[in-house]
């Protein structure tokens, strides 16, 4: 009885991992000429904003901008075409004004605001351009994460943040023993920080940093297929910065799988349980 029900959990497994290759393919090959189609007729619309960047009329105008280009009726494109077409104008006009005063979005009280319109965003699309991947390093800068790994082992006690698996964060990187690197995801899921035990500080090298998540992965099978898309095929294609490939991290050696990373990590969460019984207490 016991074999079968094994039997049926791989099958059910291979048929789940079957399913995401598959969706994944479409949007990375099938689905490219509608992708560059698409940052064509984005690159056509003027999107100046008259109003202050992150006030309430700020999105307020975001939404109109959308419904405006959404309902453009346009020859040869239908409406699912529009509709990313206008996620991207969206998209394009936000990235633009925060690279344009980085520091508003700091303690400004829209600023969960302005990652949650550009996450719905993102998922709007059939895939994600270069500037958009990268640019999700400038959204992981606002992740307040501390630079002491001491300080974030406080505040996952606190249940801020959560040690996660740290499996492609683990490369040697310079002489850094990527082994005893760790890995922490925000609450939400958006936000991640890399740190290392021996150093006790956050990990920064373009083949360990931590990255910002459009769409964080999950149990739940439709997250995680948006997380393979948005999140990790990007990085495979583009690697986390520019200039040093997703091919150029593969090259360096890893400690995934030793036991030097896997006693590191527990190490590292017995350190967050033992914080959680102090706090109780």
């Amino acid at each position: 009885m016991y074999v079968y029900m094994f039997r049926r959990i791989v099958i059910l497994c291979f048929g789940c991992i079957a399913i995401i290759s598959i969706l994944v393919y479409c949007n990375t090959h099938l689905y490219r000429s509608n992708y560059e189609e698409v940052g064509v007729i984005a690159a056509g619309y003027i999107t100046e904003i008259d109003v202050a960047f992150l006030s309430d009329e700020y999105f307020f105008e975001l939404n109109g901008l959308f419904e405006k280009v959404m309902n453009e009726k346009i020859d040869r494109y239908n409406k699912s075409m529009m509709e990313r077409a206008a996620a991207t104008v969206v998209l394009n006009k936000m990235m633009n004004d925060l690279e344009g005063d980085t520091e508003a979005l700091e303690t400004h009280d829209n600023k969960m605001r302005y990652f949650e319109t550009f996450d719905n965003h993102i998922r709007t699309l059939d895939q994600i351009t270069e500037r958009m991947h990268y640019f999700r390093n400038i959204l992981n800068t606002y992740s307040d994460a501390p630079v002491k790994l001491e300080d974030m082992i406080d505040l996952a006690a606190n249940g801020q943040w959560h040690l996660f698996s740290a499996e492609y964060h683990l490369f040697f990187y310079g002489d850094l023993n990527g082994a005893l690197n760790v890995k922490f995801i925000s609450d939400d899921g958006r936000f991640e920080a890399v740190y290392n035990t021996e150093t006790g500080e956050i990990v920064t090298d373009p083949a360990n940093m931590g990255t910002y998540n459009y769409a964080p992965g999950a149990f739940d099978l439709l997250k995680f297929i948006n997380h393979t898309i948005y999140d990790k095929e990007p990085w495979k294609r583009w690697g986390n910065v520019e200039g040093f490939a997703y091919e150029d991290i593969m090259k360096l050696e890893s400690g995934r799988g030793t036991d030097e990373a896997r006693e590191n990590n527990l190490e590292v969460e017995m350190l967050i349980e033992k914080m959680q019984i102090e706090i109780v207490n």
